[in-house]
């Protein structure tokens, strides 16, 4: 008897066919090298993004792991950088997808996202450049609770302008990659951006929804004569979503430091007085930074404040001696963070699961 699911997967087979056949124009020699990687997914929607070694169209085919109707999207013309948008997605389902692109294919798996009623949890680090070893074992170690998505503190890598740097990154998160959407930010290692901006379907300053939290993102290297503009940016942004149960912000460089490395406590006390008026008029509960690369935990003005920079690059001493730091380690490490309704709980762990340190959160309290 021939099932529903059989039809399914047999439509799903043909598209990729054919996809491959009308993307390759003749020409089978297209690989892909990097990637697939996967952003900005909503309840609704999945950005699939790789890289080519050729000039080429490719394209994605998507079916839910429980069966169903396949969805696909393609390249409007032929690329070296594919960021293909697919939608008619359903929230709270898991996805099997496959990227063809010439004759070569590329496979993976990824959750939609939720509605605002249901629990997910999530990853935050930083700073994983520097040690690929590092950062493997710290990848290693949070695909282990397997995160529904991956915020990215900056510093991706250790010069922006260095291709050979970024095909490292890829090579090395690539399982992470290809199941977990990534949410990255700004470091000052990217240096111009221009990279970042090729690679990410993000701009320097954006913001998303994921279940009842919203999240807001802001390039922290900007010059002084961008300030009006994106503190207007991020005014606004959280003004839009007082109804959300949280409000997430993070970015690269951190307002609160208890580091000993040389100036780096004044450029946090500057970059907290512009930045902690609007973070505390926003009502924002949690703000995620890397930079310093260490653990710590601050709480000021009911805000806490969450540095994990630790996912490689080499550690800076801390010591606990200001007055809004909770808790402060110089260790590689990444973060745990489980919402559930009004609820939030934040873990920090070692590659090897080892803790670090733990706290919870409740929302309007």
């Amino acid at each position: 008897m021939v099932t529903r699911a059989y039809l399914a997967t047999f439509r799903f087979k043909a598209f990729l066919m054919l996809a491959i056949l009308a993307s390759s124009s003749g020409r089978l020699n297209a690989a892909i090298i990097k990637g697939p990687y996967l952003q900005n997914v909503t309840q609704t929607a999945v950005t699939v993004c790789w890289a080519s070694d050729v000039d080429e169209a490719g394209a994605v085919g998507i079916t839910a792991v429980s069966g169903g109707t396949a969805i696909s999207g393609k390249d409007k013309e032929a690329t070296r950088l594919h960021k293909v948008r697919v939608v008619g997605l359903s929230p709270n389902t898991h996805y099997n997808y496959t990227v063809a692109c010439g004759a070569d294919k590329a496979s993976g798996t990824f959750p939609s996202a939720v509605t605002a009623d249901k629990p997910f949890r999530f990853v935050a680090y930083g700073d994983n450049r520097g040690d690929p070893t590092v950062h493997a074992s710290i990848l290693a170690g949070m695909l282990k609770f397997d995160p529904a998505f991956v915020i990215n503190s900056g510093d991706i890598v250790a010069n922006g302008e260095d291709e050979a740097l970024w095909t490292e990154f890829f090579h090395t998160a690539a399982k992470m990659l290809s199941q977990s959407p990534f949410f990255p930010c700004l470091g000052n290692h990217e240096r111009s951006g221009a990279a970042y901006l090729r690679y990410f379907d993000y701009a320097r300053e954006y913001s998303f929804d994921y279940g009842n939290v919203h999240f807001a993102t802001i390039d922290t290297n900007q010059p002084v004569s961008e300030y009006a503009a994106q503190d207007e940016w991020l005014k606004k942004d959280l003004a839009d979503h007082q109804s959300a149960t949280w409000r997430v912000v993070f970015f690269h460089h951190t307002p609160f430091t208890c580091v000993t490395k040389d100036g780096r406590r004044e450029a946090a006390e500057k970059l907290r007085a512009r930045l902690e008026p609007i973070l505390k008029a926003g009502n924002v509960q949690l703000v995620i930074n890397g930079h310093d690369h260490d653990y710590q935990h601050h709480l000021a003005s009911g805000i806490n404040y969450l540095v994990s920079g630790g996912g490689g690059a080499p550690l800076y001493e801390v010591i606990a001696d200001t007055p809004f730091v909770k808790f402060a380690k110089m260790v590689h490490h990444y973060c745990e963070i489980s919402v559930d309704g009004a609820k939030m709980h934040v873990r920090a762990v070692e590659a090897d699961g080892k803790l670090v340190d733990e706290f919870d959160l409740k929302a309007g309290g």
